[in-house]
């Protein structure tokens, strides 16, 4: 018993400083520790967004110019479409001259001759 109370009075003496109340200075220490540690931990998480921000950078540049690239081969495609559809009204336009010079060549080759009148003369057959 005598051991038991030995050991309790010698843990109580160790452990009184640890009881006592922080003062200014304690407290000020432990502040400048935390605020190294998290100027520290900030610093390392800014230098990765700062790589990360660094890498999407260069990947938004790069899909820029393929998105330059496809808006200038549909400027492309609409410039030979507009072209493409003038010569097409053209060939429609010759088809169209063309569809009715025939069929005026048609309807004259068509219409029926007038019957002989009196005053034509018959053409003397030769024997």
């Amino acid at each position: 018993m005598k051991k038991i109370l030995l050991f309790s009075i010698l843990f109580c003496a160790i452990a009184m400083p640890a009881i006592g109340a922080l003062d200014d200075a304690d407290l000020n220490k432990i502040r400048l520790i935390v605020s190294e540690e998290i100027k520290k931990e900030t610093d390392t998480i800014n230098t990765k967004i700062d790589k990360e921000t660094n890498t999407i950078n260069t990947k938004l540049d790069a899909i820029e110019t393929r998105l330059r690239t496809v808006e200038t081969g549909v400027a492309e495609l609409r410039g030979r479409n507009i072209g493409f559809s003038a010569v097409q009204d053209w060939i429609v336009a010759l088809c169209a001259v063309a569809a009715i010079i025939l069929s005026i060549i048609a309807l004259r080759k068509a219409a029926p001759k007038a019957p002989p009148t009196a005053q034509d003369t018959p053409k003397a057959v030769s024997q």
